[in-house]
Parts: structure tokens; C-alpha cells; sequence
């Protein structure tokens, strides 16, 4: 049974190790662009239905429509993707005494695993956020991760995390099997 481990973050104690899962970080923008990608896709519709309803002569101009057609069918499924990952996304963390398992999924569907042995890790440290590039007084809480480095270099997850949801995960992760040199400050990465 999982119970809340601080924030948004679920975990639960397996005889092995523990097992986190950290939710998709979903911004307030996200309602504003799903309304208007709808929007996009009904108008788009309902001006190439009414277009492929009608008579029509072979011509490049029919064949150019043909291809827009494509093109939106191709964008409509683009968003059907970024919806079920926005609204069901997740990221499992599996830690055990031997290894680091980090799966996406979205819709309960394992969409990518990585697997890592745990003598490979080090250095496993908590990014803040990074301004946004437009506004210089704010961050952009999407751009946080936990970053860590093996032996064939840096790696990331549990991105949009907040630092207190990351320092509650490393602490845990810190009592299943400890990392070396995790608790160093650099660049812009703070792990306590």
C-alpha cells in the first residue's frame, strides 16, 4: 500500500528496497493549451470535412489539402499522447540493494526503462529550477530534476520535482544503499 512521502510523491517499503512514483508536473498552462489545441482540431475538422464532402478535381491544390489533412490527423494524435502522458504520467522509481529501475508510464503502460547497478551511481543531487527565459524574477518549476552520474555520465528523472519532494526521495534512497559522494554541491545541483 503506498502512502505519501512528501508533496505530490507516493512510496511504499518492498521486501527488497522501496518503490517511489512521482507524478507528471502538471503547469497552469496546461488546461489554457488543451482548450486551445481542442478548439484548433474541431475548426480544423469541420473546414477539411466540409472540404472533402464536396467535389473535387484532381489537382495539386486538392493534393496540398490532402497533405494539411495529414498534417492534422498527425497533430491530433500528437495531443492524444501528450494528454494521457499530462493527465496519467508517471515516473516509478525501483530501488533495490543492487540496482535503480526508473520506468515511465502513462496509462499504467510501461513507456521506457532504465536500469542501473547501484555501484555505478554516484553523486545523486537534487537541480533547482531555472529562471524562465522571459521573465527573469521567476522559475520555471518544470525545468528541477534529480540528477545522478554513472559511468557512462549524467542522468536525470523526477523532473518538476520540488526540493522538498527531492529531498525526502534522497534520504530514502540514502537508507536502501548509500551512493557516494551524494550531499556535494555543484554547479547548480544541492543535495542535504
Amino acid at each position: 500500500m503506498r502512502e505519501m512521502l512528501e508533496g505530490r510523491l507516493e512510496w511504499e517499503r518492498t521486501p527488497e528496497g522501496i518503490l517511489v512514483s512521482i507524478p507528471v508536473r502538471r503547469g497552469p498552462s496546461t488546461a489554457g493549451y488543451a482548450l486551445l489545441v481542442i478548439i484548433w482540431l474541431t475548426i480544423a475538422s469541420v473546414h477539411y470535412w466540409h472540404l472533402l464532402s464536396g467535389n473535387h478535381v484532381d489537382s495539386s491544390q486538392y493534393t496540398l489539402e490532402l497533405v494539411a489533412i495529414a498534417i492534422y490527423v498527425f497533430g491530433f494524435f500528437f495531443f492524444l499522447g501528450w494528454l494521457a502522458w499530462t493527465v496519467t504520467g508517471e515516473t516509478l522509481v525501483m530501488l533495490d540493494r543492487n540496482e535503480l529501475k526508473i520506468q515511465k508510464r502513462a496509462l499504467g503502460i510501461e513507456l521506457a526503462t532504465r536500469i542501473h547497478h547501484n555501484s555505478d551511481i554516484r553523486n545523486i543531487r537534487f537541480v533547482r529550477p531555472k529562471q524562465f527565459w522571459a521573465l527573469r524574477a521567476d522559475t520555471d518549476p518544470s525545468t528541477s530534476k534529480i540528477q545522478f552520474v554513472t559511468t557512462h555520465g549524467f542522468h536525470v528523472f523526477g523532473k518538476g520535482i520540488g526540493e522538498t519532494e527531492a529531498v525526502a526521495l534522497i534520504e530514502r534512497m540514502m537508507e536502501v544503499y548509500p551512493f557516494p559522494r551524494s550531499g556535494e554541491r555543484y554547479y547548480n545541483a544541492v543535495v542535504r
